[in-house]
């Protein structure tokens, strides 16, 4: 992926004025997948951009494990009938997909198909 557009998006995120809990939830769930996707720094956004091809040091494996915690934790929310914490997870799983939509389109198609079924 090319450094300058993954950077801007990083800056992006980084910069969001967050007013409420689920723009929060959002915002911090995307940038985290994404930094550690590419293995951003937190002094990175910092400094003037470069324009290269950055490649992503996660493996789809470890994305999918990342994922299927996610979706182990609605699960237990369902068992438990919390269904505030239903809400969260069902949020916290459309971020996650938006957020590995940015990098891996057919990954984040994957998924998507994943909690249609």
């Amino acid at each position: 992926m090319n450094n300058r557009k993954l950077m801007e998006k990083v800056i992006d995120l980084d910069t969001q004025f967050l007013a409420t809990r689920a723009q929060s939830l959002k915002v911090m769930l995307q940038i985290a997948i994404i930094r550690q996707a590419f293995g951003v720094k937190n002094d990175e956004t910092n400094n003037p951009v470069r324009d290269y091809e950055r490649e992503i040091i996660l493996s789809d494996d470890e994305i999918r494990r990342q994922f299927y915690k996610e979706i182990e934790c609605l699960n237990i929310a369902k068992e438990k009938n919390d269904f505030g914490d239903v809400k969260e997870f069902e949020s916290r799983i459309h971020y996650f997909i938006e957020a590995v939509r940015f990098f891996n389109v057919n990954l984040a198609d994957e998924f998507k198909k994943l909690i249609v079924e």
